[in-house]
């Protein structure tokens, strides 16, 4: 078997086991991810937000956009 041919089997075994996420579609969300870049302001914020685009499993995704909330601070309202 030539080198060549031993990379080409091992890029497709890469791709059977580590196979590429789709990226969380943004209309299936239940959180506007569009809404939510508005409200990000600091690096920690943004990165959060990438992992919340590009993560596939709900639950996972849930707890990071609980995160981001948690991270996000409400601004404050004169007079309260």
């Amino acid at each position: 078997m030539t080198h060549e041919a031993k990379k080409i089997k091992k890029s497709r075994l890469r791709k059977l086991f580590r196979p590429t996420p789709s990226p969380v579609k943004e209309e299936g969300s239940e959180v506007n991810l569009s809404l939510m870049k508005k409200l990000a302001t600091t690096k920690e914020q943004e990165d959060v937000l990438e992992m919340i685009e590009h993560e596939t499993i709900s639950s996972v995704r849930d707890a990071w956009i609980e995160y981001f909330f948690k991270i996000t601070k409400q601004p404050q309202r004169k007079g309260n």
